[in-house]
């Protein structure tokens, strides 16, 4: 049996969840089986889900599901209009003071397309040579977070498609990061039914196993407070049949 998905948020047609590290959002091609987050969620509440939105399969954190396909539509554009912050760990020591801008253009099937992030530093240290980043995306384009936080020339940790590889095997292998460095923290958005929504996912365990041990730690902690909510602990499978790159989302 599945270990069950936490629930960080409820709406009588939505849930948010703390999607889980290595899992995907949908089944597909390269996995067609796989135990997904639809599949888990939708066994979870017993009732067919939708997604609102996806996150890429090594990332964790606030991921909004519907179990209303209209609902599910209304809370895309709402979620549009609305703040996404991720966490996201970065190679390199952050230069940069204050929030920074970056509006470089996404590639798309369809073209390039605008894409707007801000940026902010957590915390950053010389030895090791790493930094957390704050990451807010204005636009919700394809790997937009990992793509922006490379073009300041500070790759997340742990990114194979946009990373530093060797870095990345540093990490891995000397400081146990086992995956991506980026976390959604989280979402704030008015409700289509009228309200706020403000929902925050803690770190997942490991990601606090590294981040604790980091000379900044504190400092982070300080400007960003939810950073200190007790960490999941995940054991359960990834559910997985084959497989697979990472899937589409931000």
């Amino acid at each position: 049996m599945d270990q069950p998905i936490p629930i960080l948020a409820r709406g009588r047609e939505w849930v948010v969840v703390a999607k889980p590290p290595r899992i995907i959002c949908h089944r597909n091609k390269q996995a067609r089986k796989a135990r997904a987050m639809l599949q888990r969620v939708r066994d979870q509440l017993g009732k067919r889900v939708y997604l609102v939105h996806r996150l890429d399969r090594n990332t964790s954190g606030c991921m909004i599901i519907a179990t209303d396909n209209n609902v599910a539509g209304q809370l895309h554009s709402a979620l549009g209009k609305g703040q996404k912050t991720y966490v996201a760990f970065v190679r390199g020591y952050f230069n940069h003071e204050g929030v920074v801008t970056v509006d470089t253009d996404i590639p798309s099937p369809r073209g390039s397309q605008t894409a707007l992030s801000q940026v902010s530093c957590l915390g950053r240290s010389h030895d090791p040579r790493c930094s957390l980043l704050k990451v807010q995306p204005k636009t919700g384009r394809h790997h937009q977070v990992r793509r922006h936080v490379r073009d300041l020339h500070h790759p997340v940790l742990g990114d194979r498609e946009h990373g530093d590889h060797r870095e990345s095997r540093v990490w891995r292998e000397q400081h146990g990061l086992s995956r991506l460095g980026l976390h959604a923290l989280r979402i704030e958005m008015d409700l289509p039914e009228g309200g706020r929504l403000s929902v925050t996912s803690p770190l997942y365990a490991d990601h606090q196993a590294v981040f604790e041990k980091l000379p900044f730690w504190d400092d982070a902690l300080a400007k960003e407070p939810t950073l200190a909510l007790p960490p999941i602990h995940w054991e359960g499978e990834d559910g997985m049949d084959a497989p697979t790159h990472d899937e589409v989302g931000d």
